[in-house]
Order: C-alpha cells, then sequence, then structure tokens
C-alpha cells in the first residue's frame, strides 16, 4: 500500500516536472513566433542592398544614370518610391536587367523622379531622401534608392519618415548628420517637384513606367522593348 502510494507521488511530479517543460517550450515558441510577426512587420528580413558596378553619373539636367553614358539605347523609369509596384519592380526585374543590359554596358538606365503626392505621403521625402544620399556620391544615390525600396514597408505608412532614411544612411556608411541636414533644409524638394512636373507634362500616367529610346513600355514590357532596340541598332 505504502510503496504504490510512493509510485503514484513519483509519477505526479513526474507529470508536473513535464508540464512544466512543455510550458516552458510553449512560451519560448510564442515569443519567438511573436518576435518574428513583429521584426517582419517592420520591414525585417529584406535582402541586402546590391553593389552598383555599372559606370554612374548624372545627367545634363540632373537625373541619376546608371550604365554606358554612350549607349545607343536609352532607358527612361519614371517611378515612385512608394509605389507597390515600383519597388516590386525594383526587388525583382532590375537586378536581371542591370546583369544582362547595364552592367554589360548595352544601356543607360536613367532614373526619373515622379513622386505622386496626392497618394503617397513619404513619396516626396523618400525622392529627397535618395538625392540627399546622392550628395555624397552618385553611388549612394543608387544604394539609398535601393534601400528605400527594398524596405518600403517599414517606412511608407508613417508620419515622418526622415529618421528612418537617416537610419539608412548610417547602415550604409553614409554620413547621417550630412542627409538628414539635407532633408531638413529640403535641399532638393524643388528638384523633385520639377521632376514631377516635367514626367506629367509628357503625359505619364501612372509608375513605373518606362522609355526605351523614346518608346513607352510598361515594366513588363521592358526586357522585349530593350531587346527590339538593340536589335535595331545592330547590336
Amino acid at each position: 500500500m505504502s510503496t504504490s502510494n510512493q509510485r503514484g507521488r513519483r509519477v505526479s511530479r513526474n507529470n508536473r516536472t513535464l508540464r512544466t517543460f512543455y510550458m516552458g517550450i510553449a512560451a519560448v515558441l510564442v515569443f519567438a513566433i511573436g518576435f518574428v510577426g513583429i521584426f517582419s512587420s517592420m520591414g525585417g528580413f529584406s535582402r541586402e542592398v546590391t553593389p552598383v558596378t555599372a559606370p554612374m553619373g548624372r545627367t545634363a539636367d540632373g537625373y541619376y544614370y546608371k550604365g554606358n553614358p554612350d549607349a545607343v539605347v536609352k532607358v527612361i523609369e519614371y517611378a515612385d518610391y512608394q509605389c507597390p509596384s515600383c519597388a516590386e519592380y525594383d526587388r525583382n526585374l532590375a537586378p536581371l536587367i542591370d546583369r544582362d543590359y547595364v552592367n554589360t554596358g548595352k544601356i543607360q538606365f536613367i532614373y526619373h523622379e515622379l513622386p505622386l503626392t496626392n497618394i503617397h505621403r513619404n513619396a516626396q521625402i523618400s525622392a529627397e531622401a535618395a538625392r540627399c544620399a546622392g550628395d555624397q556620391g552618385v553611388e549612394n544615390f543608387w544604394k539609398m534608392h535601393d534601400m528605400i525600396y527594398i524596405n518600403q514597408d517599414q517606412w511608407a505608412s508613417i508620419n515622418s519618415a526622415q529618421n528612418v532614411f537617416a537610419s539608412y544612411a548610417s547602415q550604409l556608411g553614409m554620413d547621417r548628420n550630412a542627409l538628414t541636414s539635407c532633408l531638413t533644409n529640403g535641399t532638393h524638394k524643388a528638384p523633385i517637384e520639377a521632376a514631377m512636373q516635367v514626367a506629367m507634362a509628357t503625359g505619364v500616367q501612372a509608375t513605373p513606367t518606362f522609355e526605351v529610346n523614346g518608346q513607352r513600355v510598361t515594366a513588363s514590357e521592358l526586357d522585349g522593348a530593350i531587346r527590339a532596340a538593340l536589335a535595331a541598332a545592330g547590336q
């Protein structure tokens, strides 16, 4: 009788120990899942920025480009940093365009800002942030350009994105204070607004929109249009 009770007490203690152990594991899992969810919602786990390896510079009218400035095929992208479709292009198709045409010297790719400020609250300041980064070297424009697109979900809906862009500058090895001052002073506010007016005056109605040697195409048509333009030029 006494032996059976002792065995029962040992089994009961073991069961309580197992329950405590499993409850501990469950708590850890709940915390881990919650952390992943929060971190993902803040734009975590984004891919790293791809280094720009092509020649870079600015056109005579102030737009940043990458690729051979003497290339017979010129590609212009009209885009809004807060536009989801523009981010989709930058994350997925742009690396292929860079690989096949920009880095091989076949095209000059020019980025033309078109901030749709009537629907995107941070379209203007994000465009200014990329140009402020460009003030610290043309390669930094493209680094910030990609960083902004890659992490679009992180800043698109907040009231003030300036600190987010300043943190990107730090992560990319730029002068954070210089970029902050550039944004605070509105150094590139007027040029970005002028770029928007130019794009709208040419009849661009959606972002992203591309021009390949003057022919206007969508992102899905871009590769074919580039191939056709190169073929027409005997390349």
